[in-house]
Protein backbone atom coordinates (compact mmCIF):
# COMPACT_ATOMS: atom_id res chain seq x y z
CA UNK A 1 0.00 0.00 0.00
CA UNK A 2 2.84 2.19 -1.22
CA UNK A 3 0.32 5.26 -1.98
CA UNK A 4 -2.12 4.96 1.18
CA UNK A 5 -3.55 8.03 2.21
CA UNK A 6 -2.77 9.71 -1.70
CA UNK A 7 -5.94 11.11 -4.26
CA UNK A 8 -4.79 10.61 -7.40
CA UNK A 9 -6.71 11.94 -10.83
CA UNK A 10 -6.69 10.13 -13.76
CA UNK A 11 -7.92 11.65 -17.62
CA UNK A 12 -9.30 9.03 -19.75
CA UNK A 13 -9.48 6.64 -17.11
CA UNK A 14 -12.45 4.66 -18.60
CA UNK A 15 -10.26 2.34 -20.45
CA UNK A 16 -7.07 1.43 -21.58
CA UNK A 17 -4.31 2.67 -20.08
CA UNK A 18 -6.01 4.97 -18.16
CA UNK A 19 -7.89 2.14 -16.74
CA UNK A 20 -4.58 0.10 -16.11
CA UNK A 21 -3.17 3.09 -14.38
CA UNK A 22 -6.51 3.45 -12.47
CA UNK A 23 -6.06 -0.21 -11.33
CA UNK A 24 -2.42 -0.49 -10.21
CA UNK A 25 -2.50 2.99 -8.05
CA UNK A 26 -5.66 1.81 -6.07
CA UNK A 27 -3.78 -1.39 -5.46
CA UNK A 28 -1.84 0.73 -3.88
CA UNK A 29 -4.38 2.41 -1.40
CA UNK A 30 -5.03 5.85 -2.93
CA UNK A 31 -8.50 7.12 -3.57
CA UNK A 32 -8.73 7.28 -7.91
CA UNK A 33 -10.76 9.46 -9.67
CA UNK A 34 -11.35 8.61 -13.35
CA UNK A 35 -12.84 11.29 -15.87
CA UNK A 36 -13.53 10.91 -19.09
CA UNK A 37 -16.31 12.23 -21.63
CA UNK A 38 -18.43 8.96 -22.44
CA UNK A 39 -20.13 8.38 -18.40
CA UNK A 40 -21.25 4.59 -19.82
CA UNK A 41 -17.48 3.48 -20.06
CA UNK A 42 -16.94 5.33 -16.49
CA UNK A 43 -19.35 3.28 -14.72
CA UNK A 44 -18.13 -0.10 -16.83
CA UNK A 45 -14.42 0.66 -15.43
CA UNK A 46 -16.06 1.28 -12.21
CA UNK A 47 -17.75 -1.98 -12.10
CA UNK A 48 -14.21 -3.47 -13.09
CA UNK A 49 -12.46 -2.00 -10.91
CA UNK A 50 -14.40 -2.03 -8.10
CA UNK A 51 -16.93 1.02 -6.07
CA UNK A 52 -13.49 3.01 -4.03
CA UNK A 53 -13.15 4.20 -8.34
CA UNK A 54 -14.72 7.42 -7.78
CA UNK A 55 -16.03 8.95 -11.63
CA UNK A 56 -16.63 12.24 -12.92
CA UNK A 57 -18.28 13.15 -16.50
CA UNK A 58 -15.76 15.77 -17.54
CA UNK A 59 -15.04 17.32 -21.68
CA UNK A 60 -10.86 17.84 -20.95
CA UNK A 61 -10.94 20.09 -23.90
CA UNK A 62 -13.95 22.43 -22.09
CA UNK A 63 -12.07 24.81 -19.80
CA UNK A 64 -15.31 25.31 -17.31
CA UNK A 65 -15.35 21.42 -16.81
CA UNK A 66 -11.47 20.68 -15.97
CA UNK A 67 -12.01 23.57 -13.17
CA UNK A 68 -14.86 22.08 -11.99
CA UNK A 69 -13.92 18.69 -11.28
CA UNK A 70 -10.43 20.56 -9.82
CA UNK A 71 -12.82 22.19 -7.17
CA UNK A 72 -14.63 19.39 -6.72
CA UNK A 73 -11.35 17.75 -5.85
CA UNK A 74 -10.28 20.14 -3.41
CA UNK A 75 -13.58 20.40 -2.02
CA UNK A 76 -14.23 16.61 -0.85
CA UNK A 77 -10.43 15.69 -0.21
CA UNK A 78 -9.01 19.21 0.07
CA UNK A 79 -5.91 17.86 -1.71
CA UNK A 80 -4.31 16.32 -4.98
CA UNK A 81 -1.44 14.16 -4.69
CA UNK A 82 -0.83 12.48 -8.44
CA UNK A 83 -2.25 13.41 -12.02
CA UNK A 84 -2.05 11.09 -14.85
CA UNK A 85 -2.53 12.49 -17.93
CA UNK A 86 -3.29 10.12 -20.16
CA UNK A 87 -6.80 11.34 -22.42
CA UNK A 88 -5.95 11.07 -26.44
CA UNK A 89 -7.42 10.39 -29.56
CA UNK A 90 -6.38 9.89 -33.04
CA UNK A 91 -6.90 10.38 -36.51
CA UNK A 92 -5.47 8.66 -39.57
CA UNK A 93 -5.42 10.49 -43.32
CA UNK A 94 -2.37 11.58 -45.45
CA UNK A 95 -1.45 15.26 -43.67
CA UNK A 96 -2.05 17.10 -46.69
CA UNK A 97 -5.74 15.59 -47.07
CA UNK A 98 -6.27 15.96 -43.53
CA UNK A 99 -8.94 18.25 -42.50
CA UNK A 100 -8.63 21.26 -40.42
CA UNK A 101 -11.42 20.05 -38.52
CA UNK A 102 -9.72 16.79 -37.55
CA UNK A 103 -6.44 18.44 -37.02
CA UNK A 104 -7.96 20.54 -34.64
CA UNK A 105 -9.85 18.26 -32.63
CA UNK A 106 -7.05 15.61 -31.90
CA UNK A 107 -4.57 18.72 -30.99
CA UNK A 108 -7.37 20.10 -28.70
CA UNK A 109 -7.72 16.62 -26.79
CA UNK A 110 -4.01 15.56 -26.68
CA UNK A 111 -2.09 18.73 -26.60
CA UNK A 112 -4.74 21.40 -25.39
CA UNK A 113 -6.58 19.26 -22.63
CA UNK A 114 -3.23 18.03 -21.71
CA UNK A 115 -2.26 21.42 -20.66
CA UNK A 116 -5.78 22.13 -18.90
CA UNK A 117 -5.67 19.32 -16.68
CA UNK A 118 -1.55 19.37 -15.74
CA UNK A 119 -2.30 22.92 -15.02
CA UNK A 120 -4.98 22.51 -12.41
CA UNK A 121 -3.21 19.86 -10.96
CA UNK A 122 -0.04 21.87 -11.05
CA UNK A 123 -1.85 24.96 -9.14
CA UNK A 124 -2.92 22.70 -6.62
CA UNK A 125 0.45 20.87 -5.92
CA UNK A 126 2.44 23.89 -5.90
CA UNK A 127 0.39 25.46 -3.18
CA UNK A 128 1.34 22.01 -1.21
CA UNK A 129 4.75 22.06 -1.94
CA UNK A 130 3.92 18.07 -3.08
CA UNK A 131 2.34 16.51 -5.77
CA UNK A 132 3.47 14.14 -9.10
CA UNK A 133 2.11 14.53 -13.05
CA UNK A 134 2.84 11.60 -14.99
CA UNK A 135 1.96 12.33 -18.37
CA UNK A 136 1.54 9.79 -21.60
CA UNK A 137 2.96 9.98 -24.66
CA UNK A 138 3.86 8.04 -27.47
CA UNK A 139 7.05 6.91 -29.28
CA UNK A 140 5.46 8.71 -32.06
CA UNK A 141 6.35 11.74 -30.36
CA UNK A 142 10.04 10.84 -31.16
CA UNK A 143 9.39 8.50 -34.31
CA UNK A 144 6.29 8.82 -36.49
CA UNK A 145 4.29 6.67 -38.01
CA UNK A 146 2.16 7.29 -41.35
CA UNK A 147 -1.04 8.65 -41.80
CA UNK A 148 -0.51 10.43 -38.05
CA UNK A 149 0.17 13.62 -38.30
CA UNK A 150 -1.89 15.82 -35.53
CA UNK A 151 -1.19 12.40 -33.28
CA UNK A 152 2.54 12.86 -33.98
CA UNK A 153 2.45 16.21 -33.45
CA UNK A 154 0.29 16.54 -30.11
CA UNK A 155 2.68 13.84 -28.51
CA UNK A 156 5.82 15.68 -29.45
CA UNK A 157 4.17 18.45 -27.80
CA UNK A 158 3.40 16.25 -24.67
CA UNK A 159 7.19 16.33 -24.65
CA UNK A 160 7.78 20.08 -24.15
CA UNK A 161 5.05 20.24 -21.95
CA UNK A 162 6.55 17.57 -19.92
CA UNK A 163 9.49 20.01 -19.83
CA UNK A 164 8.01 23.25 -19.18
CA UNK A 165 5.67 22.02 -16.47
CA UNK A 166 9.08 19.95 -14.93
CA UNK A 167 10.70 23.58 -14.85
CA UNK A 168 8.33 25.58 -13.18
CA UNK A 169 7.19 22.64 -10.66
CA UNK A 170 10.81 21.79 -9.31
CA UNK A 171 10.88 24.47 -7.05
CA UNK A 172 7.74 23.98 -5.31
CA UNK A 173 8.53 19.87 -4.67
CA UNK A 174 6.50 18.90 -7.35
CA UNK A 175 7.92 16.18 -10.03
CA UNK A 176 6.65 16.05 -13.82
CA UNK A 177 7.07 13.13 -16.08
CA UNK A 178 6.44 11.30 -19.52
CA UNK A 179 5.96 7.92 -20.25
CA UNK A 180 6.13 7.08 -24.02
CA UNK A 181 4.73 3.53 -24.57
CA UNK A 182 5.70 1.70 -27.75
CA UNK A 183 2.42 -0.65 -29.04
CA UNK A 184 -0.47 -1.01 -27.17
CA UNK A 185 -3.47 -2.76 -27.27
CA UNK A 186 -6.04 -0.20 -26.88
CA UNK A 187 -8.94 0.88 -28.89
CA UNK A 188 -6.98 3.77 -31.00
CA UNK A 189 -5.85 1.24 -32.81
CA UNK A 190 -7.83 0.83 -35.32
CA UNK A 191 -9.23 -2.68 -36.74
CA UNK A 192 -7.10 -2.38 -39.73
CA UNK A 193 -3.65 -1.44 -38.26
CA UNK A 194 -4.16 -4.87 -34.94
CA UNK A 195 -2.34 -7.73 -37.29
CA UNK A 196 0.49 -5.96 -38.45
CA UNK A 197 0.88 -4.59 -34.63
CA UNK A 198 0.78 -7.63 -33.45
CA UNK A 199 3.94 -8.67 -35.62
CA UNK A 200 5.59 -5.64 -34.13
CA UNK A 201 4.38 -6.86 -30.25
CA UNK A 202 2.51 -5.15 -27.71
CA UNK A 203 3.40 -3.65 -24.22
CA UNK A 204 0.86 -5.41 -21.79
CA UNK A 205 -1.41 -2.56 -19.60
CA UNK A 206 -0.16 -4.25 -16.86
CA UNK A 207 3.08 -3.28 -16.98
CA UNK A 208 2.77 0.59 -17.75
CA UNK A 209 0.76 0.14 -14.52
CA UNK A 210 3.83 -1.33 -12.56
CA UNK A 211 5.64 1.50 -14.50
CA UNK A 212 3.52 4.19 -13.49
CA UNK A 213 3.90 3.29 -10.06
CA UNK A 214 8.09 3.01 -9.74
CA UNK A 215 7.63 6.55 -10.95
CA UNK A 216 5.37 7.42 -8.21
CA UNK A 217 6.82 5.82 -5.56
CA UNK A 218 10.32 6.83 -5.89
CA UNK A 219 12.33 8.92 -3.24
CA UNK A 220 10.49 12.35 -3.08
CA UNK A 221 13.55 14.29 -4.13
CA UNK A 222 13.94 12.45 -7.66
CA UNK A 223 12.24 12.03 -10.68
CA UNK A 224 12.01 9.85 -13.64
CA UNK A 225 11.81 12.71 -16.11
CA UNK A 226 10.98 10.36 -19.23
CA UNK A 227 10.22 6.52 -19.87
CA UNK A 228 10.04 4.82 -23.23
CA UNK A 229 8.79 1.76 -22.92
CA UNK A 230 8.06 -0.68 -25.56
CA UNK A 231 8.52 -4.89 -26.86
CA UNK A 232 11.56 -5.53 -27.58
CA UNK A 233 10.72 -6.63 -30.96
CA UNK A 234 8.88 -3.43 -31.68
CA UNK A 235 10.91 -1.55 -34.74
CA UNK A 236 11.85 1.65 -32.71
CA UNK A 237 15.73 1.70 -32.55
CA UNK A 238 16.64 1.34 -36.00
CA UNK A 239 14.17 3.16 -38.04
CA UNK A 240 14.61 5.03 -41.14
Amino acid sequence: MKLNGKIALVTGGGSGIGKAMAKAILAEGAKVIIIGRTESKLLQAQSELGPEIEIMVCDITVESQVTNVYETIMSKYGKLDILINNAGTSFKEKAYELSFESWKKVIDVNLNGAFLCARGAMKIMVSQKLGRIINIGSISGQMSRPLNAPYTTSKFGIEGLTRAFALDGRDHGVSVSVIHPGNVATDIISKDEIPKREKEGFVLLEDLGKLAITMLTISPNVNILGSVVLPITQPYLGRG
